[in-house]
């Protein structure tokens, strides 16, 4: 098991192993959980993609983290914060995506509230998270995280809208 990184009152965000492949993957095959991404993603793109956020805890201490209900002990998704540029600026994202038999429960915007207390903790002054504009349910997440919608832009050659909250 990877080390812990947050605890919530119903939630556990620990570092991804490759042991996580395969829950992670099945939750990236759901086409309605990826209905805002470009395509579902393989088996085979998940090892690769938990591979680098390992990678990242080594460089950095911090990354997105398997994401483990309490109540359960079952791994339901991946949240924490990514490194990103948008518009040729660094920036450091919130992001949190679950399996959807747990939506609608407040679990994404608990995670991301304690992602960004975590996230202001280790020296962030600001913070993003990149919504395409039809995903209304992140918006939403965003909102009540403290995120407020700053613009519209291309990333990664389509259009999402910032949302952003910085330290005061």
């Amino acid at each position: 098991m990877g080390k812990i990184a947050i605890k919530t009152h119903r939630l556990i965000l620990r570092e991804l192993t490759l042991d996580d492949v395969e829950d992670l993957a099945q939750i990236y095959a759901d086409p309605v959980v990826m209905k805002y991404y470009p395509k579902p993603i393989t088996r085979e793109e998940t090892k690769y993609q938990i591979a680098r956020m390992i990678n990242g805890y080594q460089q950095r201490g911090w990354g997105l983290w398997a994401t483990i209900h309490k109540a359960n002990n079952k791994f339901i998704g991946r949240c924490g914060l990514i490194p990103q540029v948008v518009d040729k600026c660094p920036e450091v994202e919130i992001g949190y995506m679950l399996a959807k038999e747990y939506w609608g429960q407040g679990l994404a915007t608990e995670a991301a509230c304690a992602i960004r207390d975590y996230g202001f903790g280790i020296g962030c002054n600001r913070l993003i998270s990149l919504i395409a504009p039809g995903n209304i349910a992140s918006q939403k997440v965003a909102i009540k995280t403290g995120l407020c919608y700053e613009k519209d832009t291309i990333f990664r050659g389509k259009t999402v809208q910032v949302y952003a909250i910085a330290l005061s």
